[in-house]
Order: C-alpha cells, then sequence, then structure tokens
C-alpha cells in the first residue's frame, strides 16, 4: 500500500507544472554549472544531446575563433557557412536549463530554441549583448530556464544571412529526472521518514 501511495505521489509531482503559465526566461549571467564535454558527436559523446551540422574544433579558424573564456581545452562549435549551419543540439531528455559562452557575437548570429510548447528565436541585439560587432575578445554566457511544464527540446544556432560564423563552447544543462528516479527518491524519502517514526517510539529504559 505504501508503495502504492509513493507511486501515485511520483506521479503528482510529474503533473505539477502549469502548462498556462510556461514560458522560457533567456538572461545574461557569468556561467555556473557543470560544463558538459562537446563533440562532434554532441554533448557528452551524444548521451545529452546529439549534434547536427556545425562542426566542432579545438584551434582558432580563419572565420572562427576560440571563445574567450573557452573551457574544455578550448573546445568550441561553429556554424556557418564553412562549418555547416545551422548546427542543431537535439537533447535526449526534456530539459529545463541550458547555459552557454556565446563567442564574438554578432547581428547576424540567429538562436533558436524549440519546446515542447512553443519556437523562441533570440539574437545577441535582442538579449541586450554589450557587444554585437563580433569582437573576437568577446563573450557573454547566456541562459535559458523553461517553467511550468515546458519543456527544452532543441537549439539551433545559425546566421542570417549566410556569413562568418556562431561560436559557442561551455555548455551547461539540466535536464528532468526521469520516472524512476523521481519514484527512488520518494521511496527514499518514504524509508527515511519510516525509520525516524521508528525512533520516536522506540523506549530506552535504564535499569
Amino acid at each position: 500500500m505504501r508503495f502504492k501511495t509513493l507511486a501515485l505521489a511520483a506521479t503528482a509531482i510529474c503533473a505539477l507544472p502549469s502548462v498556462a503559465n510556461a514560458t522560457v526566461t533567456p538572461s545574461l549571467g557569468t556561467g555556473g554549472g557543470t560544463n558538459v564535454t562537446l563533440s562532434q558527436a554532441g554533448l557528452n559523446g551524444g548521451a545529452v544531446a546529439t549534434l547536427q551540422g556545425g562542426t566542432v574544433y579545438t584551434a582558432d579558424q580563419p572565420f572562427a575563433d576560440i571563445p574567450k573564456g573557452s573551457l574544455n581545452g578550448g573546445t568550441f562549435l561553429a556554424a556557418g557557412p564553412l562549418a555547416g549551419q545551422p548546427a542543431i543540439l537535439t537533447f535526449t531528455r526534456p530539459t529545463t536549463y541550458l547555459s552557454f559562452l556565446w563567442g564574438s557575437p554578432d547581428t547576424y548570429n540567429v538562436l533558436t530554441l524549440v519546446t515542447n510548447l512553443a519556437t523562441y528565436t533570440y539574437t545577441a541585439q535582442g538579449l541586450n549583448f554589450a557587444v554585437t560587432d563580433g569582437n573576437q575578445a568577446f563573450s557573454q554566457y547566456v541562459q535559458f530556464a523553461a517553467t511550468a511544464g515546458e519543456f527544452i527540446s532543441s537549439v539551433s544556432f545559425n546566421n542570417v544571412p549566410a556569413q562568418d560564423a556562431f561560436e559557442t563552447a561551455n555548455f551547461s544543462v539540466t535536464a528532468v529526472p526521469e520516472p524512476a528516479t523521481w519514484a527512488m527518491m520518494l521511496v527514499g524519502f518514504g524509508l527515511v521518514g519510516s525509520a525516524m517514526r521508528y525512533r520516536r517510539r522506540t523506549t530506552v529504559v535504564y535499569g
């Protein structure tokens, strides 16, 4: 009976968000979170997100430089006419948070975020970056937080018109826990609660 109750609770928690108030909130930041590795397969070898288009580099190119502040040996993703555009990262699990370093932002860089409810398009100037002229000495962290039942499914990096490159690095992702994980967490909480109740009921008698 207890496990049935826990299972129902897990289902209720997963259903808590209200889609009516769903939104994705973009903001500028200074980085943070755990960076995932980037390769031609995607993020964490494709386990977090698979990559279609674009090219992953570890050295400056004639048309694209390593974003200032890039981690992981300077590994970065470039999308553009010479690197293949658009570059699309498709997440393997519903994602509620995405952060990355946007290198040498230009007015023609176009970022498209697809969720389970909508499609959002962003530009560096629309996000109020301090620099939008392609200055390779400037990079900006940007993050996107989805709430109330909205989940990020993919992100696309493009250039309109097609010229130069769109450079990104230092990705950080937060995915929605799998249902089995929620259930195990709730079972764990239930066992801890039971143990605490048992301890309170125990009577110690000293002779």
